[in-house]
């Protein structure tokens, strides 16, 4: 595993301006269509993630009232994957469909990837996804994910384990969502031999299983790190059941989705070891950036949360490479654009963000681990923990 320290990145204060200039709501342009942008989403669902395509949204409200791009206001459009494939990819022909859709900002879901990743890639349409959790998002030519996913975050959450916390007894319990074992078990070949011979315990479980049963046997196994994999709902229910049981003298160590107010204000043990695997600045940062995402996201009622920091990244990201264009602003034009971009410090990612002409993408795998004190998040060290690029053979 790499490491970085984090640092102030110039681009940061380019998104300051952007959002500080909405205030002067300037006109746009009534001339010029405006710019199409959609988004596949896993909305409604219990296990959904509404908040970075609400997220991408609001920046782009943010961005319209400043003007818009080149004086073109961006119109988005969001749909719902719905409860199964059959929807999704209902939604993605919706979008596809539409020639004035140049590009997808800030979709999340659990089946897009798997089901539209072949039809995006044949319409050349490129998705700048919030929230990938799907293998699919990793090895696709035209889905760019802005966070690390749950199998990058793995990778990170053991290094952190092993190397920062020093444990020689891991544990791990993954939760078996549809479509995710794939990846997660490339994630656990990928790591290298002292992160791997550290793991005592590794289980696969179902949303639904006894969490007690499974912590139990943790704590049988004298474990000194248990990491679990679970999004919000389920993390709630893991450390509820953890501290009915006493959590022990235990580090717990969740991935990205635990990294939120409702997980720190569920923690009831004032002595708990709990740590979550940051995927973007952690928003408690006073960056100028960081103040604008919280303003942005406050004012629309949007939690504070890395789905709606991904959210908020992508339409960045789409915003930047829309006004590097000289021409047309298109499906193809956008692509080659991104494609075109440099290696860029972007606000929140750990690492320089770069696409190139790689035929899949994972280009944020930098995570900052943070820790649980007195009802708050702190970050536990001041180092980024960035997981191995990918290759053909482990996306």
């Amino acid at each position: 595993m790499l490491s970085r320290q984090p640092g102030c990145f110039p681009w940061r204060a380019v998104a300051g301006a952007v959002l500080a200039a909405a205030c002067a709501a300037t006109a746009l342009a009534q001339s010029e269509r405006a710019i199409r942008v959609g988004a596949v989403s896993a909305l409604g669902m219990q296990a959904g993630f509404p908040e970075s395509s609400r997220a991408a949204r609001r920046y782009f409200d943010a961005v319209n009232a400043a003007g818009g791009v080149k004086g073109r206001r961006i119109d988005y459009v969001s749909l719902d994957e719905g409860p199964n494939p059959q929807t999704a990819a209902s939604a993605a022909r919706t979008l596809v469909g539409d020639p004035e859709v140049v590009a997808l900002v800030g979709g999340s879901g659990l089946f897009d990837c798997a089901v539209n990743a072949a039809t995006y890639a044949a319409a050349g349409l490129i998705s700048l996804q919030g929230a990938s959790v799907a293998p699919e998002c990793f090895a696709s030519s035209h889905i760019v994910p802005m966070n690390n996913g749950p199998y990058l975050g793995l990778e990170n959450a053991v290094a952190f384990a092993v190397e920062q916390l020093r444990h020689r007894q891991v544990c791990l319990t993954v939760l078996d969502l549809p479509g995710m074992a794939t990846g997660y078990r490339r994630s656990l070949d990928r790591l290298k031999a002292p992160l791997k011979s550290a793991l005592a315990d590794v289980a696969f479980i179902q949303p639904d299983a006894d969490f007690a049963a499974a912590i139990r046997g943790h704590l049988a196994r004298g474990c000194g790190a248990v990491i679990f994999t679970g999004h919000e709902p389920t993390v709630l229910r893991w450390l509820d059941a953890a501290q009915k049981q006493g959590m022990g003298n235990i580090d717990w160590v969740f991935l990205t989705p635990a990294y939120t107010d409702q997980v720190a204000k569920a923690i009831r043990t004032p002595q708990a070891r709990v740590h979550a695997m940051a995927e973007f600045e952690p928003w408690q940062s006073a960056s100028l950036a960081m103040l604008d995402w919280k303003r942005v996201m406050r004012e629309g009622g949007l939690p504070l949360s890395a789905l709606s920091q991904g959210g908020y990244v992508s339409a960045q990201v789409f915003v930047r490479v829309a006004r590097q264009i000289q021409g047309p602003i298109t499906r193809a034009t956008f692509a080659q654009a991104l494609r075109d971009m440099p290696a860029t410090e972007l606000s929140f990612l750990g690492m320089p963000f770069h696409v190139g002409q790689a035929q899949a993408h994972a280009p944020n795998r930098s995570s900052l681990p943070v820790t649980w004190r007195n009802g708050l998040w702190k970050i536990a060290a001041p180092v980024w923990i960035q997981a191995p690029p990918l290759t053909p053979e482990t996306r």
